[in-house]
């Protein structure tokens, strides 16, 4: 009751706040901004969740940009572009077709792409940009290649491998347990990789062009590459190498691959330190707490509005709407949920019905889980406290849990006012033309169903035996919270022997555990990297994805077996028609194994200050674009 009272007295507070409606902006030369949840790494080549990328976003730069629109307290322009003919230089001078001579296919199947490098650009440190920089940062992320990172977007294309370890053993001949025994590679064997396989993909020409080499066309690549990807993002060498990172040489490079296994991210030398050539520099970073940028006056174009922005991650929404509502912050996270609570008050300005391109939140089953130090698997046995690894091996156990959500509800009580959709995966609807909607693929509300699935499932041992675990959200994240005690209130309901503990944990928690294959069922979201099917249907569906390669080994073997041929298929054509066929399989295929649970997904909105203006849009952004927002009453 004294909770109910706290927040009731912290709505008035608000709400009083609200009221004041427009008046004398606050901070008028300090941007914030709160959300939650704290980010995983600065680490440019580390990175893989959205939290971090924002980070990167701000203070690193890459070749080429996206073009976009503006979605502020005045104006809702979606002029934002997402074609890869419409991409802008960044630090490139020039983006690259074969119009201006810069993309070139020679009559073996490679291609080129060259880029000029725009000059007298400064790094935060104070060095000038350079190709040697360039060609830095994309060979120390693919020799990095940490486990469940993203450097599989520029492997793939570049060597038509996804992990560098497939690479090592082509070259060399040896088995090299999915990258285990990289660290044990002898000097000549690095150099031989390196000067094989990775230093010829991306070189500086004698009159300073970087140019990338593909063994083959690939329709996405220039996407890959611009900012917002920060698998793209420049680096410097010499900050890098200062700071205790890879010195460049040919022969030493095993000795940062897959820092910390790929979960403890800490064990890169950039895990909370950053140098870009950004309109802002990280000043100070409190993993957790606040995050503060300062405007870097020696940015090559047009100094950025805001001298200061300060991100505050604040898990409570009460303590968020409570600063929101005074005018402390400017742009806010608010939950679906909440939205009734800000919508229409005074100061404060909603625009709902944003497009969006993610698949958000989705759910995941590990099929062969790590039971050594596992706290999330009870007795680790089958018995009613506890689970066996191979428990969701089992595909009726899988579609059991699927029939056990209820998907409208979600949409109605937790979603509410912004609204959402029901979708199924690997494609998102936003490709409607590799989207088959037919209703039959879609997995709906049944318990009676869910109840058959689960009897079959291991010919009625789960069911005669019960089973305990525990299912994990981030904190701060309520939706996700809500929807785990959905699976939790229906699975239980259907036999007292069935147990699941909801628990809420850490962000960058969650992150280690997925390559850990710790978790027997996990929820996470995908935003698009690259507006291309093939951008989702390999974090999905593709053994080595960033969480289908990490759903245990039963799956992982599915997925190479059946997954991995039609994906490779699908890029080996540029007729949209023809790859729209094996995609629409895919997704046929994806409700028959149903390895994941394709959860209703949000439409996309955003909240923020009637003095609010600038701030950018583009549906690939990770984030807001802190550059273009300034304060004023326009």
């Amino acid at each position: 009751m004294k909770k109910i009272w706290l927040l009731s007295l912290v709505l008035v507070l608000a709400f009083s706040a609200f009221a004041l409606g427009q008046g004398e902006i606050t901070n008028p030369d300090t941007f914030v901004y709160t959300t939650y949840g704290p980010i995983k790494t600065c680490d440019p080549s580390f990175s893989y969740d959205t939290a971090s990328g924002g980070v990167i976003f701000q203070v690193y730069e890459n070749l080429i940009m996206w073009p976009y629109g503006v979605v502020d307290a005045n104006e809702t322009d979606l002029g934002y572009s997402l074609a890869s003919a419409d991409l802008l230089p960044m630090l490139a001078t020039v983006v690259p077709s074969e119009a201006n001579g810069l993309v070139v296919t020679y009559p073996d199947g490679s291609i080129t792409y060259q880029f000029p490098i725009r000059k007298g650009v400064k790094f935060h440190n104070g060095e000038t940009l350079t190709p040697q920089d360039v060609e830095y940062s994309f060979e120390r992320g693919m020799l990095q290649d940490r486990d469940g990172g993203p450097m599989w977007m520029l492997l793939e294309p570049l060597t038509g491998y996804g992990r560098l370890y497939q690479i090592v053993e082509e070259v060399l001949g040896i088995d090299t347990e999915r990258g285990a025994k990289i660290k044990e590679l002898t000097a000549e064997q690095q150099a031989k990789v390196f000067d094989e396989a990775i230093d010829p993909l991306v070189e500086v020409t004698a009159t300073g062009d970087v140019v990338f080499k593909l063994a083959a066309p690939y329709p996405p690549f220039l996407t890959i590459l611009a900012h917002g990807g920060n698998w793209g993002a420049i680096m410097n060498e010499k900050f890098v190498v200062d700071q205790g990172g890879w010195d460049g040489a040919a022969d030493t490079w095993a000795a940062w691959y897959n820092p910390g296994g790929g979960s403890a991210a800490e064990a890169s030398e950039l895990y909370d330190v950053a140098c870009g050539t950004g309109p802002y520099t990280l000043a100070s970073l409190d993993i957790g707490v606040e995050i503060v940028y300062e405007r870097f006056d020696g940015y090559w174009r047009e100094p950025a509005p805001m001298k200061t922005v300060v991100v505050k991650k604040i898990q409570e929404w009460s303590d968020r709407l409570l600063l929101f509502g005074r005018g402390d912050v400017d742009l806010c996270q608010v939950d679906p949920q909440y939205l009734p609570q800000v919508m229409g008050q005074p100061g404060i300005v909603t625009t709902l019905n944003l497009p969006s391109l993610s698949l958000n939140p989705a759910a995941f089953f590990t099929s062969d889980l790590v039971m050594e130090g596992n706290d999330l698997v009870g007795s680790g046995t089958w018995a009613e406290d506890g689970i066996p690894s191979e428990l969701f091996n089992d595909a009726h156990l899988r579609k059991a849990f699927a029939y056990a959500f209820e998907y409208q509800t979600y949409i109605d009580e937790v979603l509410g006012v912004a609204g959402g959709y029901r979708t199924h995966g690997p494609v998102p609807k936003a490709f409607a033309w590799a989207y088959d909607d037919d209703p039959a693929l879609y997995y709906n509300f049944d318990m009676e169903k869910a109840t058959a699935e689960m009897k079959l499932a291991w010919d009625g041992k789960v069911w005669d035996t019960g089973f305990t675990f525990v299912l994990l959200y981030n904190e701060g994240n309520q939706g996700r919270r809500v929807l785990s005690e959905i699976f939790e209130k229906n699975i239980e309901s259907m036999n007292p022997k069935f147990h699941i503990e909801v628990l809420g944990t850490p962000w960058p928690s969650i992150l280690g555990l997925i390559v850990q294959a710790k978790m027997p069922l996990f929820v996470i979201g995908w935003l698009a990297d690259f507006p291309d099917p093939h951008n989702f249907v390999i974090p999905f569906a593709d053994s080595t994805g960033v969480f289908s390669g990490w759903q245990g080994d039963t799956l992982v073997a599915m997925f190479a077996e059946n997954y991995d041929p039609l994906i490779a298929a699908a890029m080996a054509t540029t007729i949209q028609s023809e790859r729209a066929v094996i995609y629409k399989q895919i997704e046929q295929m994806s409700f028959e194994d149903c390895y994941d649970i394709w959860l209703p997904q949000l439409n996309a909105y955003r909240v923020q200050r009637d003095w609010v203006q600038g701030t950018a849009f583009n549906p690939i952004f990770p984030t807001f674009y802190f550059y273009s927002c300034y304060k004023a009453y326009e």
